[in-house]
């Protein structure tokens, strides 16, 4: 048989042995050069599957394991600890802004003579986590709540995007002055409206924070390693969580400090955080970067070719809906001029957002790559239901403790500490317990039946209801959104394991969904919660001023007559029982949802790990060459040279 002029062309059976034997105890087969070294012909670029040459994948049909990560960024030992502890203070900053508000913020609406618009304050923090845009015209304190919502919602998918083109590091650090940015607007606000804008800056930052910290652990970490750092974030949380609502209670308690320094908390916490990433953390490219992706000129370049129409039109819409969410019942009639056209608008603008991100393809804010399966849209929802349930529980558990029994914000933020204990425990122990079995779909099972029950018993509460019972209700919700919430983003990265380049997107998509989930939450929380009340004090207490207990919670104790202040609290507590039983049907909502995620095994390939001397002897032994080519030929690049080599190898062996 005449030989081919290249040399490469040819592998002998002994050939074939001899780089088999080089591929178990010395080359990396996973990565094209070493593929060239173990077969001896040219290998092209591997995309989208990983090539396994080791004894136990050739000696037998085992199923191929995951694609290699890229191992150059993963850290261990003291450098992960370092980076790590980055993120925590990075969580911690972000957590701690919002939980250290659930018990301030009647205080801040009392101040302002705004209780309306005390969940505007929250949502629009998480909307910017959407997009920096906001309406001029705020009628309440809640907005500006709710556009820190907004913004941070908003701006979660764009940040997506800046992850694909610049380092996690440096989003992450202009994410963090911005934040301080806001909370410094807010601690020297002087008016809603002045603290409506500065928190709506907050959202933006917190967007990216919470972004960048999660591609930094994706490119930091293997996946099978995340849940239990997700247990430690979860215990950060927990800990912003407790001390949250103390240090806001508190705060706004106290006649020298007030609740400025809520605000003013932020900016040392925040300096340390910059700090620290910035002198601990390594600047790396972007998962999936080509090498001509990583020049700041092309960087730049792309940085403009961002969807940057798509966020906009997405963010509208959220505003719209979130605008006739909190308007409807609220201080306009449902049947409105401004509520329908809210939510026509909302509709439309939410079609013209789905059929662009359709027409712009892989530029699309949200790829169409993204949503590749059912399980997709099920995790999206999923998140949804989570975060809405978290942020009920976060800002009206409070109000029941101040507004039914007459507690001072410092002490409702320590009766609310069974609900944050039962979200926190439930974190860790999920994360620990899914490192050891490598399956995250249990808890997502579980979770939402907790969820439900505990939401349904805090609809039975009353101002009699014992503490203990209370507790007890707290703390089953508080385990059913811990368990559901890490571990719906652990899901969605795990979708996306044999795909680097989409984790970014992805995970902001399902952070997205999350936050969505938080902004509606207030939103309908809100709208529910005000209409009711004013049905409940037509009913229960007629003659009492409404306008001035809707004002403000604290007004039940300072400006109603005690004779009818029992049927006030009654008529107050009544309408938080409707917003506590919503947690219900979203519940069960989640539990449909759990069924349609995937149920993936985050642990590492048994065939990843080195075999021992006599199993790699008899899987020697047992490989044939035929084998070994048949692997080299899955990443031939039109499948005709690797069937010619086969051929040629049967014919001289």
């Amino acid at each position: 048989m005449s030989r081919p002029d290249s040399p490469h062309d040819t592998l002998t059976a002994r050939d074939a042995r001899d780089n088999h034997s080089r591929v178990s105890g010395q080359i990396d087969a996973r990565t094209p050069d070493g593929l060239e070294a173990a077969a001896g012909v040219d290998a092209p670029a591997i995309t989208g599957q990983e090539l396994d040459t080791s004894p136990q994948a050739t000696a037998t049909d085992a199923k191929p394991a995951r694609p290699a990560v890229d191992e150059s960024t993963i850290l261990t030992g003291k450098k992960l600890a370092i980076v790590f502890v980055s993120m925590l203070l990075s969580i911690f900053l972000i957590a701690l802004d919002q939980t250290i508000l659930a018990t301030a913020l009647p205080r801040i609406a009392s101040d302002f003579k705004a209780f309306n618009l005390q969940g505007w304050v929250s949502s629009a923090f998480i909307l910017t986590r959407k997009l920096a845009f906001f309406e001029s015209c705020c009628y309440s304190l809640t907005k500006a709540n709710f556009y820190s919502c907004l913004t941070e919602t908003g701006f979660l998918l764009p940040s997506g995007q800046l992850l694909r083109v610049w380092p996690a590091k440096y989003c992450l650090l202009v994410a963090i002055v911005l934040f301080e940015v806001g909370s410094a607007l807010c601690a020297g606000a002087q008016n809603v409206y002045a603290l409506i804008v500065g928190r709506a800056i907050s959202g933006v930052g917190a967007a990216g924070i919470f972004t960048s910290m999660l591609q930094v652990l994706a490119q930091v970490t293997r996946l099978e390693d995340r849940p239990r750092l997700f247990g430690f974030f979860g215990a950060v949380f927990g800990l912003s969580s407790v001390i949250g609502p103390l240090m806001g209670g508190a705060l706004a308690d106290s006649s020298t400090y007030g609740w400025r320094f809520c605000f003013v908390l932020n900016i040392p916490v925040g300096a340390v955080t910059f700090t620290a990433v910035a002198f601990m953390l390594k600047a790396s490219p972007p998962l999936g970067a080509k090498p001509d992706e990583t020049t700041t000129k092309a960087r730049i370049r792309n940085t403009g070719r961002m969807d940057w129409v798509g966020a906009t039109l997405l963010f509208a819409a959220i505003t719209c809906l979130v605008l006739a969410l909190q308007w409807g019942g609220n201080t306009k009639p449902w049947n409105s001029g401004s509520v329908i056209a809210c939510l026509v608008v909302a509709v439309a603008l939410g079609a013209a957002s789905i059929l662009w991100q359709r027409w712009l393809g892989d530029r699309a804010m949200v790829p169409g790559k993204v949503f590749k399966s059912l399980s997709i849209f099920a995790i999206c929802g999923y998140s949804f239901t989570t975060r809405f349930a978290l942020l009920i529980f976060t800002y009206y558990l409070p109000l029941f403790y101040q507004a039914g029994r007459d507690h001072t914000a410092t002490k409702s933020g320590i009766d609310i500490l069974p609900f944050m204990l039962g979200v926190v425990l439930s974190v860790i122990l999920g994360g620990q317990i899914v490192a050891r079995i490598g399956r995250y779909w249990p808890f997502l099972v579980i979770g939402p039946i907790f969820m439900s029950i505990g939401s349904g018993l805090m609809y039975t509460i009353s101002v009699s209801t014992p503490s203990p019972t209370l507790i007890g209700f707290q703390i089953l919700a508080g385990i059913g959104v811990g368990l559901s919430m890490q571990n719906s983003l652990l899901a969605m990265q795990a979708e996306f394991k044999d795909n680097p380049k989409l984790v970014a997107q992805a995970t902001s998509m399902a952070s997205f969904s999350q936050f969505l989930g938080g902004t509606i939450g207030l939103a309908v929380g809100q709208a529910a919660f005000s209409s009711r009340l004013s049905v409940n004090l037509r009913q229960y207490a007629p003659t009492a001023p409404a306008s001035v207990i809707e004002r403000s919670p604290l007004a039940i104790y300072t400006a109603i007559e005690a004779s009818i202040r029992p049927e006030v609290i009654k008529a107050y507590v009544k309408a938080l029982d409707i917003v506590f039983i919503l947690g219900v049907p979203f519940g069960v909502l989640a539990l449909l949802l759990s069924l349609l995620i995937k149920n993936i095994d985050i642990r590492a390939p048994k065939a990843d790990a080195k075999p021992n001397d006599e199993e790699e002897g008899a899987a020697t032994a047992d490989a044939s060459p035929e084998k070994i080519v048949q692997k080299v030929d899955t990443v031939s690049d039109d499948g005709q040279h690797g069937a010619s080599s086969e051929k040629r190898l049967s014919s001289e062996a």
